[in-house]
């Protein structure tokens, strides 16, 4: 199952769920959700399965339709036990987990930042596709204990659908849990974890040709002519990785690149003015200064607004001598302050838990070095 990326305890999700979910409640903390998609999926594959019941125990009628639902609520069951299996083992190494979501496709468990270790990574990832075996193992075992009827049919039904769940995500690719194994022994053996993430985004890339081109390996080796369903499942199952493999494989070559961006050569410089200068003013000022950027301050010379390029560009050069700086700035929030020497990784978390289009950028002295601008970011990446 699919996995999203260091506290002690889990984190707490930031805001509502995610639009199409129930939610279902909290394990240890963490958020239990499931998507609206679930039910009429649910109902499919027991109407389906319903009928496998139904040509073989004709005489429990109506009856297998219940028996049916009661196996696609033990499959889904089977499943939050392999999400639970990551989720609790990351807990354990102290790495925050903020939801579990569950959906027959694309269940997945959002864990908060990376890992710190191989062996977290390899631990995190592998436990799911085991959990998954175990609970197999253990239908299987039910299933020859009862050995006939309906609960023999279901079980054995249930011990197939982990084994399938299990081995396949053992495979070597991402995104795929098999993936985050293979990242975290190409991790363990070259040291770098970014190599391991693209070793493990090609695998998944390769699993994704194999899975497109399962159709006609299948006609050619075993003389099985594939049916329109078969290309159908290939295609998507393939794209799901393609997509996912790639996504990923551009995330390590952005994170290749964090380590080269530097506040402090980026930032813009700027000039502080008070809050009734005229606009027109600031700017000849900045002129004068060379700088990009005008902070505002207050009485006691401390910067508590930005003036944003956007807002001095929208006003009309006639109206500039009239229109003052606080007209147009924007309160400096708390989070909306940088430390000049924060480099790639710390910009980014600023930036995902503070949006903003500028930044009040201050030395270790606390006093102001200058302005970072999100636009000058996005043109570091690109020249990059």
């Amino acid at each position: 199952m699919a996995e999203s990326r260091d506290p002690q305890s889990p984190a707490q999700p930031a805001g509502p769920p995610p639009p199409g979910t129930w939610v279902l409640g909290r394990i240890r903390g963490i958020r239990l959700t499931m998507r609206f998609t679930w039910l009429p999926v649910a109902m499919l594959l027991a109407f389906g399965f319903s009928a496998v019941i139904g040509q073989q125990f004709p005489e429990i009628g109506v009856w297998r339709y219940a028996a049916a639902f009661a196996f696609v609520v033990a499959f889904t069951v089977s499943i939050l036990i392999h999400e639970l299996a990551h989720a609790l083992m990351a807990l354990r190494f102290g790495i925050g987990v903020s939801e579990i979501n569950l959906g027959f496709f694309a269940a997945g468990t959002h864990i908060e930042g990376e890992r710190k270790r191989p062996f977290e990574e390899f631990a995190v990832s592998v436990v799911g596709p085991i959990a998954s075996l175990i609970v197999g193992g253990l239908a299987y075992l039910g299933a020859r204990a009862v050995d006939d009827g309906v609960g023999y049919i279901a079980l054995w039904q249930l011990a197939v659908a982990n084994l399938i769940v299990g081995v396949t995500n053992l495979l070597p690719g991402l995104p795929l849990d098999g993936g985050w194994v293979l990242r975290a022994l190409v991790w363990k053996i070259t040291g770098n974890m970014h190599t391991g993430t693209i070793a493990a985004a090609w695998g998944g890339r390769i699993l994704a040709g194999l899975v497109l081109a399962l159709p006609v390996i299948l006609e050619r080796v075993f003389g099985r002519e594939p049916s329109i369903i078969d290309f159908l499942i290939a295609m998507a199952v393939g794209l799901f990785l393609y997509m996912g493999a790639t996504a990923q494989l551009m995330n390590a070559r952005l994170r290749n690149k964090l380590p080269t961006l530097q506040v402090r050569t980026m930032a813009r410089r700027a000039i502080a003015v008070h809050s009734h200068t005229p606009l027109s003013e600031a700017i000849r000022m900045a002129g004068t200064a060379h700088a990009g950027a005008i902070v505002v301050i207050d009485g006691d010379g401390k910067p508590h607004a930005l003036v944003s390029e956007a807002a001095v560009t929208a006003v009309a050069e006639n109206q500039r001598p009239w229109t003052t700086v606080s007209e147009l700035s924007t309160r400096i929030a708390a989070g909306h302050i940088i430390g000049v020497n924060d480099t790639g990784e710390e910009i980014l978390a600023t930036i995902r838990e503070h949006p903003a289009s500028e930044y009040l950028v201050l030395d270790a002295a606390g006093s102001v070095y200058g302005v970072l601008a999100t636009a000058d970011i996005e043109r570091a990446f690109r020249n990059r």
